[in-house]
């Protein structure tokens, strides 16, 4: 049994329905939703990690309506699991009843969004004190600034390119202190002041997490995603000015692929200086039939 107490923990942060609760209420595992898509990626990333004895936590939405509808088409047998003290859930209304995300309005969205960051950085983070957090697109986008006020290293993984622009008074009505981080955010045009910034200079929060974080990656696979075959067209995305300055100072991959599991222990390390699986110093790979499918491909 690893000892885990040993290693950097490591905080995924995402609003995405990756793991659902075992038997639909008994929360006390959690299993791979099977949705399918990134959602699959994400999950196996993590649960791959946790296998090889990473320390490893995960702050998702509490979707009770999905988990309802997961869980009657739940599969026996399925052997991707967590504990449950290893899943965080954020609980608010607007996040209980929601449908899958790809189907809401952008409002609906910005809600969960919102309600959702606001419960990982004003309870999950300090509860759970990792060392490390890894964020998933936009409806996390303010969480590497606020891990900045924490002095707690962040990665942000851009797959898609969907964003929401919204002003600081909206955010911190919705119970986010955003004037502790405001200065750490990305604006619409270069703010002055937290005061002339907080309701005429909206913050845009793929952007703010791309340029936040301590270190992001992408892949061409999703420039391609979001933007067709044309390859020149790159340069003509907003977050690729913002990206290119991450690339450029050495903070940043954009991979052919979606980066693999092995890379990503790498990008672990060396953000935080200590190994996550083993005495620093002794090579590590990770067994064959130990990398799932999804990350192969």
């Amino acid at each position: 049994m690893p000892n885990y107490s040993t290693h950097p923990r490591i905080l995924f942060v995402t609003p995405e329905a990756a793991f659902m609760p075992e038997g639909g209420g008994n929360r006390t595992n959690f299993i791979r939703a099977n949705a399918g898509g990134f959602r699959d990626f994400q999950a196996e990333l993590i649960s791959n990690l946790f296998e090889l004895g990473a320390d490893v936590h995960v702050a998702q939405p509490d979707f009770r309506k999905i988990f309802a509808i997961c869980s009657r088409k739940e599969k026996a047998g399925v052997s991707v699991k967590l504990p449950g003290d290893r899943v965080h859930l954020a609980e608010d209304k607007a996040i209980f009843y929601s449908k899958p995300i790809n189907s809401n309005a952008e409002w609906e969205n910005i809600k969960i969004s919102l309600a959702f960051q606001r419960e990982v950085i004003n309870q999950i983070v300090p509860r759970v004190q990792p060392k490390l957090i890894h964020c998933f697109d936009w409806m996390t986008g303010l969480i590497p600034a606020a891990a900045r006020k924490y002095e707690i290293p962040s990665l942000f993984t851009a797959h898609k390119f969907d964003t929401a622009r919204i002003f600081l008074s909206y955010v911190e009505d919705r119970g986010i202190d955003a004037a502790a981080f405001w200065h750490h955010l990305f604006y619409e045009r270069y703010p002055t002041s937290y005061e002339e910034t907080r309701e005429t200079n909206p913050a845009d929060f793929l952007l703010s997490g791309v340029f936040a974080a301590h270190f992001v990656t992408s892949s061409r696979a999703a420039f391609l995603a979001n933007g067709g075959q044309d390859q020149s067209r790159f340069a003509n995305f907003p977050i690729w000015e913002v990206l290119a300055k991450k690339i450029d100072s050495g903070r940043a991959t954009v991979n052919r692929r979606r980066t693999k599991t092995q890379q990503y222990i790498e990008i672990y390390e060396k953000m935080l200086q200590h190994a996550i699986l083993q005495p620093q110093g002794e090579e590590f790979h990770i067994p064959q039939d130990k990398i799932p499918h999804a990350l192969n491909a």
